[in-house]
């Protein structure tokens, strides 16, 4: 039995709000399941950057750290050296000032040895002539803050004397302060 209707029934339309509704909701759907997978992928990049960090503190650095305490120790006695020769050179200008002062015209030095822990300098010269060394001579005699001793007087090229001179000079002069 099947019954027959006596009204007869309209055919149903689609509503338009109804395929609106159904395409956002399919969209939002989609949104979020495309949203879903990139914070996935985001979270696995970021546990494995974090796995490589974890890794790269728990490395034994000790064996870069006593290379580099190394290199430092290195540069600290290369700084030690320079101080030294620093403090020698500072502690030297008095004396060739000095030395610029009172030495003739016509003399010249070639060879410098000495040390300022000593006070003692060894310098080799040449004079124009015997005269002009005996003229240096005398300007260096009775001086306060160095005693000059001539040794090794030589006749040189050209008619030149060539000779050692050895300064031991006043420590006053050396330590200025």
């Amino acid at each position: 039995p099947m019954m027959v209707e006596l009204i007869p029934k309209r055919e149903q339309k689609p509503i338009f709000g109804q395929l609106f509704f159904l395409i956002v909701s399919a969209s939002v759907l989609a949104t979020a399941a495309a949203s879903f997978f990139i914070i996935q992928q985001l979270i696995q990049n970021t546990r494995i950057e974090l796995v490589r960090l974890e890794k790269m503190f728990t490395e034994d650095t000790r064996p870069l750290e006593e290379e580099l305490s190394s290199k430092l120790q290195g540069y600290k006695r290369q700084t030690e050296i320079l101080k030294v020769v620093l403090d020698e050179r500072k502690t030297l200008l008095p004396f060739f000032s000095l030395l610029e002062q009172t030495t003739h015209p016509d003399v010249f030095f070639g060879g410098f040895q000495g040390s300022t822990k000593t006070g003692v300098f060894t310098l080799e010269g040449t004079a124009r002539d015997f005269f002009t060394l005996e003229q240096q001579r005398f300007a260096w005699e009775g001086r306060e803050e160095f005693e000059a001793k001539l040794s090794g007087i030589r006749l040189g090229e050209g008619g030149q004397a060539a000779f050692s001179v050895e300064f031991v000079v006043n420590p006053d002069l050396l330590n200025p302060l």
